[in-house]
């Protein structure tokens, strides 16, 4: 059986140095590799396709003008993908979306089950200025904030350009993030390790979908327990809505006192982040696509407790 051709995104707002990670991860891959870059452009005019085919002989550039692939010419993604497959075949194949483009319809995509025969999602590398991070016009921007969402590395480039305030507001925010990132790093001129690219998180076989693990440690104020399902298993959003509204109608979780409860789904209703904390629940939309994952934090730890949470939650998954 043929081997599937990893696949990586580099995405990113328009000119955090997604072009020049590209040629510097092309600059630095396996001599004997040949790679495959398909680039959207925003335009009719290809510029960064141009700039990254000089970057190595052993390469196939697939450029895809005109919009988003995500959107308005995602029919075009699908079949400049299959084009590419049927030449020779790649060693790797990297994606650049557009800076204004939704990434995680691509990965939607790359998961279709014709293409994912063909095809595996590695990790999506996510650059950013640091400096935008104190700007609104980025950080209230739907699309800036998805594509940080959806990276599994998250790196800060132009430091060079940036401030320490900068630099310590982009670090706290890697920190924060839930779910946690594989890397969290600062560079400059968009130097990207190739090694980051086959960066993976724990396979989640779907043979142990009701087989959850501990994924977070006992802190000192308290206990807390993890559960991870691998991507294909989906959940009731509605369900979910209702265990994260009133976790505490369990009673174990009642008497172990509550202090915080926050999972991403694979939803009915698309990928779901749900969160509780004193007493309120809410639930956004998030551009997550690794797997679905709860965290619970309770005050003490009491006989039962654990079993019961992960029945209800295992309640809330689709046949």
């Amino acid at each position: 059986m043929t081997e599937r051709v990893p696949v990586n995104l580099i995405t990113g707002f328009l000119g955090v140095g997604k072009t020049t990670a590209i040629r510097h991860l092309l600059a630095n891959k396996p001599a004997d590799e040949y790679w495959a870059v398909l680039v959207n452009e925003f335009g009719e005019v290809g510029i960064d396709g141009a700039a990254i085919a000089a970057a190595s002989e052993q390469l196939d550039v697939v450029e895809v003008p005109g919009g988003c692939i995500c959107c308005t010419t995602s029919p075009m993604l699908r079949v400049s993908l299959t084009k590419l497959l049927q030449k020779r075949r790649p060693t790797r194949l990297i994606i650049e979306p557009s800076g204004l483009g939704h990434p995680s319809g691509i990965v939607d995509m790359l998961r279709d089950p014709w293409l994912a025969k063909e095809l595996e999602v590695r990790a999506t590398i996510t650059l950013l200025d640091p400096r935008h991070l104190n700007d609104s016009r980025y950080t209230s921007h739907d699309i800036w904030r998805e594509q940080i969402a959806l990276g599994d590395v998250l790196i800060a480039n132009k430091c060079d350009r940036a401030d320490a305030e900068d630099i310590d507001r982009f670090e706290a925010m890697g920190a924060a993030i839930f779910p946690p990132k594989l890397a969290v790093l600062t560079t400059t001129q968009a130097r990207i390790a190739p090694a980051l690219l086959d960066l993976q998180r724990e396979t989640v076989s779907s043979q142990r979908r009701y087989r959850p693990r501990v994924t977070t440690p006992a802190p000192a104020t308290g206990a807390g327990m993890g559960w991870i399902w691998p991507a294909e298993t989906r959940f009731s959003a509605d369900r979910l809505a209702s265990f994260f509204r009133e976790p505490t109608a369990l009673a174990e979780v009642q008497a172990a006192g509550l202090l915080r409860a926050k999972g991403v789904f694979h939803s009915d209703q698309g990928w779901l982040l749900f969160n509780w904390v004193d007493g309120e629940a809410n639930a956004v939309e998030i551009a997550w696509r690794q797997d679905s994952r709860c965290e619970v934090l309770v005050g003490r730890e009491d006989a039962g407790l654990w079993a019961a949470v992960q029945a209800a939650l295992e309640a809330c998954v689709l046949p």
